[in-house]
């Protein structure tokens, strides 16, 4: 899906005091071949190509987030409100926009797309984090908002196992039905990611708790951390095919894997010292996927990567065909069994063809 761009991370990194990385780190992985259910991807079989179809303005318009829906891919591109409007552009398989829908906002300052996500009722559901609210968007591009007043801003949004939205803010868990009815869950500090588990609770990563929470569909909270190495700065949260959940140690370069029980396991094996895994999500190949870039100085991204992890630890990292500066970000699965990214850097989509 996403997740918020590469500048927004290092901005978040400072406010708490975070920076630079602490190089690899957590458990080794075992040795052997990278199998997944018995299927080899040698480098050969990834492909990389980068498409530059996306809305150009200068140097302000950063691809935030992706997600696959109604046979394409679907990509909030943001800019800042001095500049112009944010924007939700369909995104063909063969890498062509199709459409572009403009979101004039509520103010004349316009908004800030953070994620984005297929809801239930076949719309796309969007966090709108500058006007605090949750935006719905149907797939020809008529906008609905519903406001957060008296909350912190959204920040990512996933579909629930109840016919709902979930999403993050800062300080709290939110879920808004699809007639926009909004109940919020106070939680602990610096969430980020969210997702919806194999248990039918929703997950969700914490930055500064250096925690992960589950949440049920009635509200009950519990917290993880034993087994996450201290200070990790938890980004990206994804279900995976072997019924666990797996996500992004950004500041350490770890990938870690948590059970419904929550027992973790931190891979860091295979990951190049220096970069930093941002978002993660389940491929169609029975593996996760991740995306990875490192920091070569202030808000400059260098080294840029994706990441294949099979279930068993085993990692590998692909970077040809990416530019160095493209700082990869949200991540996901398409509807044609590739790997889609976003590169929040150089405003481009990318796909990884398997």
């Amino acid at each position: 899906m996403r997740r918020a761009t590469v500048t927004v991370i290092l901005a978040a990194l400072a406010a708490v005091g975070i920076a630079g990385c602490s190089g690899p780190g957590g458990g080794a992985t075992p040795s052997g071949p990278q199998l997944t259910n018995g299927r080899a991807v040698p480098n050969h079989r990834v492909k990389i190509k980068e498409f530059s179809d996306l809305p150009i303005y200068y140097d302000h318009y950063a691809p935030s987030a992706i997600t696959a829906g109604d046979g394409v891919l679907w990509v909030t591109d943001t800019i800042d409100q001095d500049y112009g409007e944010n924007v939700v552009v369909r995104i063909a398989t063969n890498g062509k926009a199709t459409e572009d829908y403009y979101y004039g906002g509520v103010t004349t300052e316009g908004s800030s797309f953070d994620d984005i996500t297929l809801g239930p009722d076949g719309a796309l559901w969007i966090t709108d984090g500058y006007n605090r609210q949750i935006l719905r968007m149907t797939t020809d591009g008529n906008y609905t908002g519903y406001p957060l007043s008296g909350y912190t801003s959204p920040n990512s949004i996933t579909n629930g196992p109840d016919h709902a939205l979930w999403f993050t803010e800062y300080s709290a868990v939110g879920r808004i039905t699809t007639k926009g009815k909004v109940t919020i869950y106070g939680a602990s500090g610096a969430l980020q990611d969210i997702v919806t588990g194999p248990d039918g609770a929703l997950w969700y990563t914490e930055t500064q708790g250096n925690k992960i929470g589950r949440i049920t569909t009635r509200g009950k909270i519990t917290e993880y951390s034993n087994g996450i190495t201290p200070s990790a700065f938890l980004w990206s949260i994804a279900a995976g095919p072997d019924g666990a959940l797996w996500f992004t140690e950004y500041d350490g370069g770890r990938i870690g894997r948590i059970t419904t029980k929550g027992q973790v396991t931190e891979y860091s094996s295979g990951i190049t010292p220096g970069e930093h895994p941002v978002d993660i999500a389940a491929g169609p190949d029975g593996a996760m996927w991740f995306t990875e870039y490192q920091t070569v100085s202030s808000y400059q991204p260098g080294g840029s990567k994706i990441g294949r992890i099979t279930t068993d630890g085993h990692i590998k990292e692909y970077s040809r065909g990416i530019d160095p500066a493209a700082g990869p970000d949200g991540i996901v699965a398409g509807p044609d069994g590739n790997i889609w990214f976003i590169e929040g850097s150089t405003n481009r989509v990318g796909r990884a063809k398997l």
